[in-house]
């Protein structure tokens, strides 16, 4: 599902090339245990693709991932309209689907939007997804941080059940995107130019 962001960011609208402001995305480090590793690291003038998985876990077969993207040619699109336009292109990918948002936001006078994506069944695979977005309107790029987790496949999206013998991995599970959601609502910002966010400093 990472893959799909790439693929609808193409679908968000482009703006002209702009004067360049001296901005960065930051990402605190991922909270553990275990720790986090960065397993991609791209780099193309200003776009970039960043992935961290957990230390005990392998990109070919992770079950969690923390990605983040810039899209350059993007700059001044709307992030409601890219979470949009994700969320349109779940509910190709899913067999079952069910969003939240886009919840819009200004942080440190940047547009932000905030979503949630629940897929029951991935087409295809054996397991579901549960994807959160904070997306970035930025002076040079639109900014995609997403985490994702791969979840058992359930009957009804975003509706998690489990026998009594599972109760305690789902209970981790609703305290993990509980954490995720306090992490990207508090870990992950945009510096610019005129930041007035003293972690910018």
């Amino acid at each position: 599902m990472i893959r799909l962001l790439t693929i609808l960011a193409a679908l968000a609208a482009v703006v002209p090339a702009a004067a360049l402001a001296q901005e960065r995305l930051v990402l605190a480090p991922y909270p553990g245990p275990p720790a986090w590793k960065e397993v991609t690291h791209k780099v193309a003038g200003l776009k970039f693709l960043r992935e961290f998985i957990p230390a005990d876990q392998r990109i070919e077969a992770y079950r969690d991932i923390l990605t983040a993207q810039s899209f350059p040619e993007q700059r001044g699109a709307d992030p409601a309209r890219y979470l949009n336009a994700v969320f349109q292109g779940a509910a190709g990918a899913c067999d079952g689907v069910r969003v939240n948002g886009p919840k819009l936001a200004r942080e440190d006078g940047h547009a932000v939007a905030y979503g949630q994506v629940y897929c029951a069944r991935q087409k295809g695979q054996a397991f579901g997804v549960t994807m959160l977005f904070k997306v970035f309107a930025g002076d040079d790029s639109l900014y995609v941080v997403q985490r994702e987790f791969r979840t058992p496949p359930q009957d009804a999206p975003g509706v998690m059940s489990a026998s009594p013998a599972q109760s305690a991995q789902l209970l981790a599970l609703v305290r993990a995107q509980a954490a995720a959601d306090r992490y990207l609502a508090g870990q992950v910002y945009l510096c610019g130019t005129r930041s007035a966010d003293r972690r910018c400093r």
